[in-house]
């Protein structure tokens, strides 16, 4: 009888500790996500150290006197939950969301040491040159000396080296330039402001959380199709990009999100490139043993098998990265946005044939890359399954199609 009594004093303990663990573990989760701990840890100590340096006369530029004056607009600061990588925080400007972020680091100095062993950084005017020459051989963009002064935001203080070189890492930084050159055409957040080697963007309402099982066994078909014929449209706009196409070379459900107006855009352009540029980095001359070793990311590469080298441009596109991580997702753990619907053969043959296309159905050059032709189609069948399922639901509503000029050229 003793023994029994101190088996169940021992498993009372264990219960108890294993509730106070459990509680102690949801506390500290809910904290970290708390937007007021989360701002004092993390948030504050980038706006801490981005004032310093606007007050030592080392960063320049717009939203440093917006987020260090006394007199802030912003409020309302938090830490993003779904893009903790780029973003260091967000805040509230006017009831409008904001997404502060760091340029990443680069090796790429600006100085030269002359021969008195004195570093030499460049005139404003030699600066203006280097940022065009990087823009022309990035981006395939070229532009004019009025355009790189307004971009540069004629910010810079005369001789002021460290002023420069915080502008130059913002100019190495491809989420900043993608933001800045492609303005016009709302494909990415549009760059709002910087200090020194930060910048602020506008903030987006993420239209999909991260994939996950439960979020399957839910009924919302509707909300997954439009989603996925969303993405294809803004697919299709990356296509028709000027002066060449975009490439993804990382594409995920929880990173596309809507402007206050309804425009779709991707959160992050770190891993967005011009097609030449991206062709141009795969078929580098490397060294490589298999495919594998000459991609980058989703985009993939082809190992010259005599040569032992990577020398042949990207072979897949947007198009199949959608079909093979959106559509379809990487098993249980990480499903796409078709799982678990039922899907026509006709449908299922044609998101087979975008992961692995056939010859006849691939982009000359590119052995895995879905032609635009078979892409229409996809997009049709989405579209038509999207209507049998509203329709099935008892609605009314047609499928909204931004853009019907899609459908007719995949009808033809």
């Amino acid at each position: 009888m003793l023994t029994a009594l101190r088996r169940k004093i021992r498993l009372g303990m264990q219960r108890t500790v294993l509730i106070a663990v459990l509680l102690a573990v949801g506390v500290f989760s809910y904290a970290f996500l708390n937007l007021s701990f989360c701002f004092k840890l993390m948030s504050h100590r980038s706006l801490t150290h981005m004032c310093q340096k606007y007050e030592q006369h080392e960063f320049s530029g717009s939203l440093c006197e917006e987020l260090c004056s006394s007199q802030t607009a912003f409020d309302n600061f938090q830490c993003p939950l779904n893009d903790m990588k780029t973003i260091l925080f967000t805040a509230e400007k006017n009831g409008d969301m904001l997404a502060v972020k760091l340029a990443k680091h680069n090796d790429d100095d600006l100085s030269w040491t002359n021969s008195k062993g004195e570093e030499i950084y460049p005139k404003i005017e030699e600066f203006h040159e280097i940022v065009k020459l990087h823009i022309i051989l990035a981006y395939n963009v070229t532009l004019d000396d009025n355009m790189i002064r307004a971009l540069v935001n004629q910010e810079i203080a005369d001789n002021n080296s460290q002023q420069m070189v915080s502008f130059w890492r913002l100019f190495k930084d491809n989420n900043y330039m993608m933001g800045k050159l492609f303005d016009e055409d709302s494909v990415f957040p549009a760059v709002l402001g910087s200090c020194g080697p930060y910048y602020a963007t506008e903030g987006l309402e993420i239209v999909q959380a991260n994939p996950s099982i439960i979020q399957y066994l839910s009924s919302n078909r509707q909300q997954r199709l439009k989603h996925a014929i969303s993405i294809m449209e803004y697919i299709f706009r990356l296509e028709e990009m000027k002066p060449e196409p975009l490439r993804m070379c990382k594409m995920q459900v929880n990173r596309f999100g809507l402007t206050p107006d309804r425009r779709l855009k991707y959160q992050s352009a770190e891993h967005v490139y011009v097609e030449s540029y991206l062709d141009k980095r795969i078929s580098n001359g490397v060294k490589c043993h298999n495919n594998q070793d000459c991609s980058f990311h989703s985009c993939r590469g082809l190992c010259d098998a005599e040569r032992q080298a990577c020398t042949h441009i990207q072979q897949n596109n947007n198009f199949q990265i959608f079909c093979e991580h959106v559509l379809l997702g990487s098993g249980t753990f990480q499903p796409g946005l078709l799982s678990g619907i039922r899907l026509p053969r006709s449908l299922q043959k044609l998101v087979k044939m975008c992961v692995q296309p056939p010859k006849e159905h691939q982009v000359p050059g590119r052995r895995q890359a879905p032609s635009l032709q078979l892409a229409l189609r996809l997009y049709n069948e989405l579209k038509q399954l999207l209507q049998a399922v509203i329709t099935a639901s008892g609605s009314d509503v047609e499928v909204d199609s931004q853009s019907s000029r899609l459908g007719q050229r995949g009808g033809a």
